[in-house]
């Protein structure tokens, strides 16, 4: 099975070898997989090796159309709380935003693509089935560096969700960091960032309303690539309590 089995022609029957012609297929569609991966990897590892901000900058702005609303905040750490996320472009279009910002940064990803890390990609594998101990250790991590902005995509999932993880307040609380909103909005191309939110300051749920409203005013739930797959912006417990 592969990405290209579908196109594959049907086994023969029983007791009839494949065809010539089905060999020379299967063995030109197995090629192009093997070229295939061996591309992504190798842009990878290009996109890893180009540690310039300008041309990062260059290809989002000029070649990719994508701009920044306002201006990026000026905090050395914080937790970037990224929505919506409804699909894999989202990583892609991440990556070049974060290659063009100052800031030491990192994604965090789910643990199966900690693999993403040997190609010198800035990714925070953690795994989804953890507890509260995961967002103390990475909040730990800030304090070894001097800057890091820790962009989570607070979703969790590009599928659609009843709700959101509370992971990114605990880290930045825990850090003692401010928390920034990003809005992605593919419509016209642009992350929208807000302003620093320092969560020592607010409760949890004062935070998820803030975003509620954040959201609410750049129709964030109708912006991401897939805008059938946006999650609603609560916390678990509570869209438990309303049913």
């Amino acid at each position: 099975s592969g990405r290209f089995s579908h196109v594959l022609l049907p086994h023969p029957p029983l007791g009839m070898e494949p065809s010539q012609s089905q060999l020379v297929t299967a063995a030109i569609f197995t090629a192009l997989r093997q070229t295939a991966a061996i591309f992504i990897a190798l842009a990878c590892i290009a996109l890893a090796c180009m540690p310039k901000r300008w041309f990062w900058n260059f290809i989002l702005t000029k070649v990719l159309g994508w701009s920044v609303r306002g201006t990026m905040p000026d905090c050395d750490k914080c937790v970037v709380a990224c929505y919506p996320h409804t699909h894999g472009l989202d990583l892609f279009y991440g990556l070049f935003l974060i290659f063009s910002t100052r800031q030491e940064s990192r994604i965090m990803m789910k643990a199966s693509l900690a693999w993403m890390s040997i190609l010198g990609l800035p990714v925070q594998a953690v795994s989804r089935t953890g507890s509260g101990g995961q967002a103390s250790s990475l909040a730990k991590a800030f304090g070894s560096v001097r800057t890091r902005w820790l962009w989570i995509w607070i979703s969790g999932t590009r599928s659609k969700s009843d709700h959101v993880s509370s992971g990114f307040y605990y880290i930045a609380k825990d850090a003692g960091i401010p928390i920034v909103f990003g809005g992605i909005d593919y419509r016209k191309k642009q992350m929208i960032p807000s302003a620093p939110v320092d969560p020592a300051k607010y409760t949890k749920d004062e935070v998820l309303e803030m975003y509620q409203k954040f959201a609410l005013k750049h129709d964030l739930a109708n912006s991401g690539c897939v805008p059938g797959n946006a999650s609603t912006i609560a916390w678990r417990n509570s869209t438990k309590k309303e049913k």
